[in-house]
């Protein structure tokens, strides 16, 4: 079962839903080209603004007999490496920069299934500011002991996004702290966007690269940095079979909100894409991907056992169109990038999911 979310064109929500502080950067409410640039622009920026705060992260060319019949290239970029352990650093630094550039709130919380909590709790920590996240049951045990760690409440909830949403959004009015948002914001989108941008300072403009989408954060921060400054580059986006929002959004020509999402990549099951990162994908001419499990496997096996890349399932879901396309699949030239998202992943879940079925 699907259903529509009805919005005006640009329509854009507070941050923190109908409670706690307004946090925007400004008005977005503009034509499509305008509107990417303006993205590009705010990224710009929080590449000077959170540059001391997150790393630079390597990148890693696979091996030509790996490669499948078509690319010339495969570059990945290993956010796997990132402060945080995944790209969600990135957003998370900028947000709370730009936040304390306006006020000093009395903390922060945020909810997730454990990547961004991780990067909030921690960003929150090098600030001294308390933090709270709100995450699944099955939250990896790994993504869980790095927020206790950093010094941040965990509240656990249901499995899905739209309840660990709720239960912060209740918090954040309980205690008038600000919501960081995992993926619907411009702050959030546009400190993903950097990834682009460092990409460039690395190896120059590329052909295509590879993107996973859970809510949108990352592939619509890319998308709008990538249409200013490769704009003969194309931005794949690559989901789940079992939590396809953004594909079948897409197709349908409308932001659709699904009943259920199942993967083994854990971080990419939000029920539908973001509002703006809607409105920014929608307009990006990106190539949307969908994978099945069976690919997600057999990319996160030759990323660990071939290339001894520590990557979290989530993280191998850019690379797999590539690493295991589908039979028959047909892929272009040039140069490819595709980013390898996190590496927050226990020993033991890893060890089951390598493990000969």
């Amino acid at each position: 079962m699907l259903s529509t979310i009805g919005s005006p064109p640009g329509a854009i929500k507070d941050a923190a839903g109908s409670m706690g502080p307004v946090v925007t950067e400004g008005n977005l409410i503009v034509g499509a080209g305008a509107r990417l640039s303006q993205m590009a622009t705010m990224a710009r920026a929080a590449r000077v603004e959170i540059g001391d705060l997150v790393s630079c992260t390597p990148v890693r060319e696979v091996p030509a007999e790996l490669l499948p019949p078509g690319p010339d290239r495969l570059v990945l970029k290993l956010e796997n490496q990132q402060v945080s352990g995944s790209f969600k650093a990135r957003g998370a630094a900028h947000f709370i920069a730009r936040l304390l550039a306006q006020q000093t709130p009395a903390g922060v919380l945020t909810y997730s299934s454990g990547n961004h909590g991780r990067a909030v709790a921690e960003a929150a920590a090098r600030q001294g500011l308390a933090a709270l996240v709100v995450a699944p049951d099955s939250i990896d045990r790994v993504k869980a002991a790095a927020v206790i760690e950093a010094g941040a409440e965990l509240v656990k909830v249901g499995p899905t996004t739209d309840e660990r949403k709720l239960r912060a959004e209740q918090i954040a009015a309980e205690r008038g702290w600000v919501l960081v948002p995992p993926f619907d914001h411009e702050w959030i989108i546009s400190g993903q966007g950097t990834l682009v941008l460092e990409l460039m300072e690395q190896i120059g403009t590329f052909e295509h690269l590879w993107l996973p989408v859970g809510g949108g954060g990352l592939a619509a921060g890319c998308a709008a940095v990538a249409s200013v400054e490769m704009p003969e580059c194309q931005v794949h986006t690559v989901e789940p079979e079992g939590s396809a929002a953004l594909a079948r959004s897409l197709q349908a020509d409308q932001r659709l909100h699904l009943e259920e999402t199942v993967s083994e990549a854990d971080g990419l099951l939000p029920l539908t894409i973001g509002e703006l990162n809607w409105e920014l994908l929608s307009r990006a001419g990106v190539a949307a991907e969908v994978i099945s499990e069976g690919q997600l496997m057999a990319s996160l096996s030759i990323l660990h056992q071939r290339l001894e890349i520590l990557a979290e399932p989530s993280g191998c879901c850019s690379s797999a169109p590539l690493l295991a396309p589908r039979s028959g699949a047909a892929l272009p030239g040039g140069t490819h990038v595709a980013v390898v998202s996190g590496g927050n992943v226990s020993s033991e879940r890893l060890a089951r999911l390598l493990s000969p079925q």
